[in-house]
């Protein structure tokens, strides 16, 4: 008789398949000798239970069946794989549970799920990422998951479940990209080189009650216009920063705790806009809350025992209200090149003479309702330059000045003051009247005569830095025609003559990734350093912040978007989303964006901005929308050229240095991306060096002592996956 390896299911199943139990176990009479073999023959809603031993062999799960780690029996059942995807499922009711994975392939996952559910399970990738979630909704649960690349990534407009999984991975511990939206709850991501959880590439996704601790790059890191909702996470242990937010990403950080993390605990940077919400930064080596060039709203948080300054503003417009900042080493709050509203903040306990607030250079926020108390140096220190307004502050047991200004003092109590910049006045003001509104845009402030003169940059230096930029030669060219005319029309304004018909607002249609935002932000800005805007500050939106949930909502959510970028530019993304489908809201927003446009023209340019023909389509929704945008600025995709230099300049930022080696490799490498509509442009060159500093550092731990030229230098090794 022949041995049962060799048996065939017909040998043994019952003849009722679909509540039937298969037992895979080498050597026994009765059972499969392989998973592979048991699957095969399984029909949907049997059961297959694998007994403890070493299974080789890929398993694709494409039936709604039950796969399970035997439990009479001790011992594991190690399933391992050297080529391709161990394990992979897609049917919607399968069930894998009790297995342990392991993955070999270099280029694959060890797992891959688009469906069903996995849980209990031990995954192991040597050589790649753990699992991936590839569209679908699938359900990952209770696993241990060990990884060079990421622990777990969720791809493809996935919107599936992880919960309660353990992570150990090198690369980083949860991707989420390609609009991804899952739930991801109870999670724990351990000591990984990148980051604990990274949202990129327009991911979303809900993020509830984690836990990341020794992350060598940001613990949670956002960006690439993504917008998850991440509450209750928990941070520790970090060499680089708590939480950090970039490039245009939003979404909603709330009830989170960062704890002795070694860069800032939370940073939010270039163009980004969350919302933080309660969230506590302890015991950080530099700023507890730092924001660059961004906006975002940050309320009821908590800073202390820092080594830097509580909160620190650089170029950027935040909302910030009841935000506490005590016990730290530099200033509780600084502002400088930026502006924003401050809103019933307290500070205590700064740095040794340090002030409770520092105004900087080109700084101009406005403060209401704070308090300064049990600081070494002044209450309130405006510099040189410094603009901006405090109203019904309370400064008390301050060591040096309670309100102190380049050029002078002033005395104790309870402030309603303007800070200007001309002769460094400061100036006490019981009850402000209309006329004397302090201005809150940046670098702006009062001048002699009580008229608002906002401080801008030199029209040359706007136009060079524009200039700079790599490629986008048909934009830069648009932009330049919009000077010379916007420069035409004021000459014959003086001459008494008519000036000539000029639209200023615009339509930016390209891919993502190549630069619109960029561009929209300079132009604003040198609109400003020409007298046609008040401020020039950008306000980007998309459709959710201007598209209600409900009748009566959308209007007033308009509005508000469209009077914060009063004096400045309003920036909608994706605009064609606002004419999608057939959803009246959307449309509601259209009119109401172009009654405001019309009503409030000389106050807001308005640019428009999405693929090419989405955008053609959008403007036909609404004759008004199409009178009002006459001309388009195309943003070309970046010639693999241009990505080598922008690879080339950012590195050089960095402190790193390009080989001319490492040039021609990266020359092939971005000549060899299609470039479909999910080619990234600028974000993809950002990513590839983020890909090769990560792989130089791999390459450079086997060296005991590296030399500085071999710390500077990226190789084209680096560039290999």
């Amino acid at each position: 008789m022949e041995g049962p390896a060799a048996m065939t299911a017909a040998q043994f199943a019952e003849p009722a398949p679909g509540l039937r139990t298969l037992r895979v176990e080498r050597g026994k009479w009765g059972g499969f000798a392989s998973i592979g073999a048991a699957l095969e023959a399984a029909a949907d809603d049997d059961r297959v239970v694998v007994m403890p031993g070493t299974y080789v062999e890929n398993l694709t799960v494409t039936k709604n069946i039950t796969i399970e780690a035997a439990s009479e029996a001790a011992g594991p059942v190690l399933v391992q794989s050297h080529y391709g995807v161990t394990l992979s499922v897609s049917a919607a009711s399968a069930t894998v549970r009790g297995l342990s994975v392991r993955g070999g392939d270099a280029g694959e996952p060890a797992v891959r799920i688009d469906a069903g559910t996995i849980e209990s399970c031990e995954i192991t990738a040597e050589h790649a990422g753990g699992v991936a979630m590839t569209g679908g909704s699938p359900t990952l649960r209770d696993c241990d998951v060990t990884a060079a690349g990421f622990g777990i990534s969720v791809r493809d407009g996935a919107r599936g479940r992880v919960e309660r999984c353990r992570v150990t991975a090198r690369r980083g511990g949860v991707l989420v990209t390609a609009a991804a939206d899952p739930v991801v709850t109870g999670c724990v991501v351990t000591g990984p080189d990148g980051n604990g959880i990274y949202v990129t590439g327009g991911g979303r996704g809900s993020f509830d009650d984690c836990v990341v601790s020794g992350a060598g790059q940001p613990a949670v890191a956002v960006d690439g216009g993504a917008d998850p909702v991440m509450r209750g996470l928990r941070i520790s242990g970090c060499d680089s920063h708590g939480v950090w937010i970039d490039e245009d990403a939003t979404g909603l950080i709330e009830n989170c705790q960062v704890d002795d993390v070694r860069g800032h605990g939370v940073y939010v940077t270039r163009g980004a806009d969350p919302v933080i919400r309660s969230v506590t930064v302890e015991r950080g080596q530099t700023s507890g809350i730092q924001i660059a060039g961004a906006r975002g709203t940050f309320e009821d948080c908590l800073v202390r025992v820092c080594g830097g300054s509580g909160m620190a503003v650089e170029g950027g417009d935040p909302v910030v209200r009841r935000v506490i900042v005590s016990d730290v080493a530099g200033y509780g709050i600084t502002v400088e090149g930026g502006g924003g509203s401050f809103d019933e903040c307290v500070v205590s306990r700064t740095g040794p003479g340090r002030a409770g607030i520092r105004i900087g250079r080109g700084g101009a926020p406005h403060l209401s309702r704070c308090t300064v108390s049990h600081v070494p140096g002044e209450g309130i220190r405006a510099e040189e330059g410094a603009a901006g307004s405090l109203e019904d502050c309370l400064i008390n047991e301050t060591e040096a000045a309670p309100v102190g200004i380049s050029g002078g003092t002033h005395g104790e109590g309870r402030y309603t003051l303007v800070l200007g910049t001309a002769e460094g006045a400061l100036t006490r003001v019981d009850r402000p009247a209309a006329d004397t509104e302090p201005h809150s845009g940046c670098g702006g402030g009062k001048t002699a005569d009580g008229t608002v003169s906002p401080a801008v940059d030199d029209l040359d230096e706007l136009l060079a830095a524009l200039d700079g930029l790599v490629g986008l030669a048909r934009a830069k060219q648009e932009v330049g025609d919009l000077v010379k005319l916007t420069l035409v029309a004021k000459q014959r304004e003086r001459a008494g003559l008519p000036p000539p018909p000029l639209s200023r607002h615009l339509v930016f249609a390209g891919s993502p990734g190549t630069g619109k935002t960029t561009v929209a932000r300079m132009y604003g800005k040198i609109l400003a350093a020409l007298g046609v805007l008040a401020k020039g500050h950008l306000v980007e939106v998309s459709r959710v912040d201007l598209v209600g949930e409900y009748v009566g909502h959308t209007a007033p959510k308009t509005q508000a978007a469209f009077d914060k970028a009063r004096g400045g530019v309003l920036f909608i993304d994706e605009a064609y989303m606002l004419s999608s489908g057939s959803d009246d809201f959307g449309r509601e927003a259209i009119g109401t964006l172009v009654k405001l446009m019309e009503d409030h023209r000389d106050e807001v340019i308005v640019i428009v901005a999405g693929y090419p023909n989405e955008m053609d389509r959008f403007l036909s929704v609404n004759p008004g929308m199409a009178s009002r945008f006459t001309r388009t600025i195309t943003f070309e995709d970046y010639s693999s050229e241009e990505l080598v230099t922008i690879v080339g300049e950012q590195a050089a930022k960095l402190h790193y240095e390009l080989a001319e080696d490492t040039g021609r490799a990266l020359l092939g490498h971005f000549a060899a991306i299609p470039r479909d509509r999910h080619f990234g442009n600028g974000r993809t060159a950002r990513v590839v060096l983020e890909e090769m500093i990560q792989r130089q550092a791999r390459r450079l731990s086997a060296v005991a002592e590296p030399t500085r030229d071999e710390l500077l230098a990226l190789l084209p090794a680096d560039l290999d996956a």
